[in-house]
């Protein structure tokens, strides 16, 4: 009988756990979509994940094969430097996520006004979406924690959308006591690029504070907060509590790995 190697015994465990990995993101990827949620984050993750699962199927038949075994390993280093290169885009996301609402805290305990960017988000039969509903949930607490803060609310209105994203939030804040004259409003944005440029636009205009705290979930507040300061803009990001939609969450995460590149390599 062959004596197994040490190493032999590790690759197949790493094998087996990035398949197991994948087969649970595939999960949430597939899920994803069945809720008509269809972008580019699920659509290339299960195209990355089935590719690491057939590979880790097949891998053990084409080892025996010298040329098979070369096309396995040259298609394992592709996988893996797409996986580095997903975490260091994330590394970026996640200081962003640790630093960004002690930094805005810090901004406001030094007596500084600051501007509340809420960054726009689907509405649904003239109401917030739930992911909408979380972010101006957010927004809120920081509006009564920081009484000296304003906020402008941003998003044009889509060809599925009764009204703007803006005049929604706007309503949502009201309602839960937030005073008009502390709430102004960017209605023609159609993306995070636009929400953020026609903020700083309003913020010229009207002379609000340049110190801004921008508002979305946490994948996204990143590429928010970087391009607030390419605006000209001092910014830190807040984000709700991400549990309520964290099985969704590997889709937008990666779907925003892949904006934060295309606005790094080729701009917002």
């Amino acid at each position: 009988m062959a004596k197994i190697k040490a190493a032999d015994i590790i690759w197949a465990t790493i094998r087996i756990a990035a398949a197991a990995v994948c087969a649970f993101l595939l999960y949430t990827f597939i899920y994803t979509i069945s809720l008509r949620q269809i972008n580019v984050g699920n659509i290339a993750g299960c195209a990355y994940c089935g590719a690491v699962i057939m590979l880790v199927m097949l891998y053990p038949a084409m080892k025996r094969k010298k040329a098979l075994r070369r096309v396995g390993i040259i298609c394992g280093a592709g996988l893996a430097a797409f996986a580095v290169y997903c975490a260091v885009i994330s590394s970026l996301i996640l200081s962003e996520m640790r630093h960004g609402e002690d930094n805005a805290v810090a901004v406001s305990a030094q007596g500084t006004p600051q501007t509340v960017i809420v960054l726009g988000c689907m509405v649904l039969d003239g109401e917030p979406s739930p992911m909408l509903a979380l972010r101006l949930q957010k927004a809120r607490e920081y509006l009564e924690a920081h009484p000296e803060t304003v906020c402008i609310v941003t998003g044009g209105q889509g060809a599925n959308e009764s009204i703007s994203e803006a005049a929604a939030m706007r309503r949502y804040l009201l309602d839960r006591g937030i005073e008009d004259s502390r709430i102004y409003t960017e209605d023609k944005s159609v993306n995070t690029a636009e929400n953020i440029r026609f903020a700083a636009a309003v913020i010229e205009e009207r002379g609000l504070p340049k110190d801004t705290v921008v508002v979305s979930e946490c994948y996204h507040i990143y590429r928010g907060v970087r391009q607030a300061k390419l605006a000209g803009l001092h910014a830190s990001g807040i984000y709700p509590d991400p549990a309520p939609v964290l099985i969704t969450m590997p889709s937008y995460w990666l779907r925003e790995i892949f904006a934060v590149s295309r606005d790094i390599f080729i701009g917002p």
